[in-house]
């Protein structure tokens, strides 16, 4: 900020005097006019108070900010954590072997993910392609609702050390099985038992809230 507000000044100063005139409105709403000059003299002055107005560059303040928002906001359910959306289908290699990657570099930098596994729910599908805005495929990463994109835009902010400071602090190392679905991250639907249909003589469908294959997200890999 230091460097931005020398910048600032030495623009200042290097203007001609003649439109030293015209830009007085422009001078710093912050500062008394007294204090606002317009010579060399108070360029090297360290005893002038700065502020937020001769910190503008190109009509922006220098700000740090958060990271990640520099990343295009996640619409629908991207999730407020860390979410990893794959697929455990073997159709398509490329597809498969990247989700494993993602997967493998998240549980190496040691953050705690969310793993949706589009192929067990078509409801996930369509919660992936709400929240990237297309028919994206997976992997894709999303970190506290920015979609950082799949897996060459994951990997390349990983070789460029960009990836780490946007993900949760975590012990590196596999991440434990869960004890609910062993890491499936789905369990039978406890309503229906995986038949999609409501028990009793009038049959009808479970009102369990199982989707299309008798299965219901398990509840502790929710929790994460």
């Amino acid at each position: 900020m230091i460097i931005e507000t020398l910048k600032a000044r030495i623009l200042r100063a290097l203007k001609p005097s003649s439109l030293s005139a015209a830009g007085d409105g422009a001078r710093s709403p912050t500062k008394p006019a007294h204090q606002c000059h317009g010579g060399d003299a108070s360029f090297f002055d360290a005893r002038e108070p700065l502020d937020a107005w001769e910190l503008v560059d190109d009509g922006r303040a220098a700000s740090p900010g958060d990271p990640l928002l520099g990343f295009p906001a996640a619409g629908g359910e991207g999730g407020a954590g860390v979410v990893l959306y794959t697929t455990t289908l073997r159709g398509v290699r490329r597809t498969f072997e990247d989700c494993n990657g993602v997967r493998a570099l998240l549980e190496s930098l040691g953050a705690p993910f969310q793993e949706r596994d589009v192929s067990m729910d078509r409801g996930l599908r369509d919660q992936l392609w709400a929240a990237a805005g297309e028919k994206a495929v997976p992997p894709r990463l999303f970190v506290r609702g920015r979609d950082l994109g799949g897996a060459g835009q994951v990997l390349a902010l990983h070789e460029q050390g960009r990836l780490a400071p946007l993900l949760p602090c975590g012990e590196a190392g596999a991440r434990s099985r869960c004890g609910a679905c062993a890491g499936v991250g789905f369990v039978v639907c406890g309503a229906c038992d995986g038949s999609r249909k409501a028990g009793g003589d009038g049959g009808g469908r479970c009102r369990g809230g199982c989707n299309e294959n008798g299965l219901v997200m398990c509840p502790l890999c929710l929790s994460i």
